[in-house]
C-alpha cells in the first residue's frame, strides 16, 4: 500500500468524518468565542490601552488562525468531491492570480512576493477556496524553510492542450532538508495532500522540488456552453484562507 493509499483509507473512514467534523464543530466555536472577546478588547484599547495591548490581541488573533489552519484543511481533505464541484465558480485566471499575488504578500507583510509571469484571460469553472488552500500549502511550506522566513515566487498561467496551466515556482533556493519534519498538518504527505485536494476539484496536479503545476480543464467546445458570469470576489472576513495559511509568518 503506497502513501496515497493510506491517505485516502484515513480520510474516506466513516470514524475520520465524523472525528474531523466534531473537531471543527469545537474548533469554530471556540475560535469564534475568543475573535469576540478580542473585538471588545480591541475597542477598549483604543481607548484606553497600549501599543503592548493591541500587540497582544494581535497575537491571539494569530494563533486562532493556526487553530483555523489545521480545520480548514482536514475539511478540505474530507470534502465530497460531487459537492465541491457543484459549489464551483467561474473564475477570470488574470484576476484571480492578481488578487491571489496581492493578498499573499498583505497576509505575510512581504515575507511572500509573488511575481506574475503570463497571465492570458482565461475562464475556469473551480472551487476558489480550495484552489486557494492548494496554492498556499506549496507557498507555506517552502515560506518556513526559507532563509530568514523570505521567499520569491514567480506564478503564471497558460492554455495547454485544452487546459489553463496554473504554475507556482519558487525562486528561492530552499533545501530539500529543511522542508522535513516540520509541525504541520500533514507535512510528511505533501505531494499526497496536494494530489487529494486536486482529486476534491476535479484537476491534475504535479508537485516538483520548486514547483507546483495545476491544470485545470478548459470547455471543450462539445459540451453546451453555461452562460454565467464569473464570481465576484468574496467579502473579506478576517479568517480567510491567506491570513489562515500566511499571517503567523509575519
Amino acid at each position: 500500500m503506497d502513501r496515497n493509499d493510506h491517505l485516502r483509507d484515513f480520510f474516506d473512514s466513516p470514524f475520520a468524518e465524523d472525528y474531523i467534523s466534531c473537531m471543527d464543530l469545537a474548533v469554530r466555536h471556540s475560535v469564534t468565542g475568543i475573535s469576540a472577546s478580542c473585538e471588545l478588547l480591541r475597542e477598549l484599547a483604543e481607548k484606553h490601552g497600549t501599543a503592548s495591548d493591541r500587540e497582544l490581541i494581535d497575537g491571539i488573533m494569530t494563533m486562532c488562525c493556526e487553530l483555523m489552519r489545521n480545520a480548514e484543511l482536514s475539511r478540505a481533505l474530507t470534502a465530497d468531491p460531487a459537492e465541491v464541484r457543484a459549489g464551483s465558480c467561474i473564475l477570470r485566471t488574470d484576476t484571480f492570480l492578481s488578487d491571489f499575488a496581492k493578498n499573499c504578500e498583505r497576509a505575510s507583510s512581504g515575507r511572500c512576493s509573488i511575481t506574475l509571469s503570463g497571465s492570458p484571460l482565461l475562464y475556469i469553472r473551480t472551487g476558489r477556496e480550495l484552489l486557494s488552500f492548494m496554492l498556499l500549502s506549496f507557498i507555506r511550506r517552502r515560506l518556513t524553510a526559507a532563509p530568514g522566513g523570505r521567499a520569491e515566487f514567480e506564478l503564471s498561467c497558460a492554455e495547454r492542450n485544452g487546459s489553463a496551466e496554473i504554475k507556482l515556482s519558487c525562486l528561492t533556493d530552499v533545501s530539500e532538508d529543511d522542508l522535513i519534519g516540520q509541525p504541520e498538518l500533514l507535512s510528511e504527505y505533501p505531494a499526497e495532500m496536494t494530489a487529494r485536494l486536486a482529486e476534491r476539484l476535479g484537476v491534475s496536479a504535479e508537485t516538483g522540488s520548486s514547483s507546483l503545476l495545476i491544470c485545470i480543464p478548459l470547455p471543450d467546445g462539445v459540451s453546451p456552453a453555461v452562460v454565467e458570469l464569473p464570481a465576484p470576489a468574496a467579502e473579506e472576513t478576517f479568517f480567510n484562507p491567506f491570513n489562515i495559511m500566511l499571517r503567523d509568518m509575519r
